[in-house]
């Protein structure tokens, strides 16, 4: 998981940190970033497919060894 984390962008990162791990409501992240509600979805929709698809990258290669 630390290491897909690491692979995302430094924005990307930082919306799902506040999101999952700190609670944060959009509007707070919005406020805490300075970045727009709808920016902030987006970052956070994103964040989660790519962070899935690494996830899934990896469990496929674990299966494969």
């Amino acid at each position: 998981m630390h290491a897909a984390l690491d692979d995302l962008s430094g924005p990307h990162r930082e919306v799902l940190t506040l999101y999952f791990l700190e609670g944060m409501t959009y509007a707070e992240i919005a406020q805490v970033t300075g970045a727009p509600m709808g920016l902030v979805k987006s970052r956070l929709h994103y964040a989660k497919r790519t962070l899935r698809r690494l996830l899934e990258k990896t469990r496929r290669e674990d299966a494969d060894a």
